[in-house]
């Protein structure tokens, strides 16, 4: 009988655990220690990577509540502004409607002033016009031999004895 390359011998199954017992001594003295120490590495960087990416989260939280805080604050005195602008503007309005009534009501009192001086000028014009006429017509009537000057007095005593209408 012809022995098979698949057939089990005792020689070649001590032979074959010796040499895995020898491989597996020198792998454990040569290759364990830096493939365990790689490991031990590998793992310890994903650790500081992973601590790394929370606290960078957690800045990254503080950052955004830190900023929508200052941007509400400045949402709050932008409407501050708004508001003091507006009561600025209706102050200016006030105070441009207060001047411009001020000035319409001295406009008015000087064109009231105005027109009472006026109004006694020409009430008096009238009344040298009128004496001037009455002194006419007197001494056109009586025929006297006034002289004009004489006639001017009677009359303007005449015309300061009327009383005067306003």
């Amino acid at each position: 009988m012809k022995a098979s390359l698949l057939d089990p011998h005792l020689g070649t199954i001590i032979w074959t655990l010796i040499t895995f017992v020898l491989v597996l001594l020198v792998l454990k003295k040569w290759a364990w220690p830096p493939i365990l120490a790689a490991l031990d590495e590998r793992e310890q960087s994903i650790r500081d990577a992973i601590d790394s990416a929370e606290q960078s989260r957690q800045e990254a939280e503080t950052v955004l509540t830190e900023h929508r805080a200052k941007l509400s604050a400045a949402e709050d005195e932008a409407r501050q502004i708004v508001a003091e602008a507006r009561e600025a503007g209706e102050k200016v309005r006030q105070d441009i409607v207060a001047q411009a009534r001020a000035e319409s009501q001295r406009t008015i009192d000087q064109a009231r002033t105005s027109i009472e001086g006026e109004k006694r000028a020409a009430i008096t014009q009238l009344r040298r016009e009128m004496a001037d006429l009455a002194v006419q017509a007197a001494g056109a009537l009586i025929d006297a031999n006034l002289d004009d000057e004489k006639n001017r007095g009677l009359v303007d005593d005449l015309i300061s004895r009327i009383p005067e209408s306003n």
